[in-house]
């Protein structure tokens, strides 16, 4: 089975590589990354989410064999990209075993920001990051880092805020949906009863872990096992043995 990964804003997908040694052969973790980072640094940009969907869709779409089974895991921003994503693979007639939508209180984006991202100041843009525990250590007190960081962050913001006049976010998926989030994330406040529940015809199942917004890397080897555990029709179907 194949994992495709998405980052969340202003991070990198090689972030997931490091998931590989964690998980078991059976499961190939596959990071799609975002323009402009990473190991597609000399891409610009996307203008729209529209282009981003586009490119993110035919990346996925080369990546995918006849046959294969596959689910879908993003963190925040990548979160909402993997639901969209899901939607156009559908729509081509290919679909996840599962989506694992992670640091996602709502699945509707709203602004979280004063202004539009590319409106704000880079002093702006760092206040507003303080709902999701401000900028890594790494960044803040390096700056180059946050020269290289926040024109990322605010082509992410741009994305998130163009794919919410765009997309219809109300538009459900077959797959079933694993939404995960930090207990202690000030950014994913829990959507009303039954707006999850509403984006899937194959239900939704709900897992919260300690920690912030950035709880994946505190909880990792657990939540590797619940991929694992919710992954196994598909594994089964390769071929993959659970017996014993």
């Amino acid at each position: 089975m194949k994992l495709l990964c998405l980052p969340h804003a202003g991070g990198t997908a090689s972030r997931y590589h490091r998931w590989t040694s964690l998980v078991p052969p059976s499961i190939e973790i596959v990071p799609l990354e975002l323009n402009g980072r990473g190991d597609r640094m000399s891409h610009g940009f996307y203008a729209s989410f529209a282009e981003a969907l586009d490119d993110l869709t035919r990346r996925a779409v080369s990546v995918l064999e006849p046959g294969d089974s596959f689910a879908i895991f993003g963190h925040s921003m990548g979160a909402y990209i993997a639901l969209e994503l899901e939607r156009r693979l559908e729509s081509l007639g290919v679909r996840a075993d599962r989506l694992f939508l992670s640091g996602r209180g709502t699945p509707a984006y709203r602004n979280v920001l004063s202004r539009p991202a590319r409106e704000l100041s880079d002093q702006e843009l760092i206040a507003g990051l303080d709902a999701y525990g401000g900028l890594p250590q790494a960044v803040a007190g390096h700056e180059l880092m946050r020269t290289l960081f926040l024109p990322i962050i605010r082509a992410d913001f741009h994305l998130l805020e163009d794919g919410a006049r765009s997309i219809d976010e109300r538009v459900p998926v077959r797959s079933p949906l694993v939404i995960l989030n930090g207990k202690d994330d000030a950014a994913a406040q829990q959507a009303p009863p039954g707006v999850w529940e509403a984006l899937s015809v194959s239900g939704v199942e709900f897992h919260s872990y300690a920690g912030g917004h950035f709880f994946v890397d505190e909880n990792l080897q657990s939540i590797i096992q619940l991929i694992v555990e919710k992954s196994k029709r598909g594994l089964e179907r390769d071929g993959v043995s659970f017996q014993g």
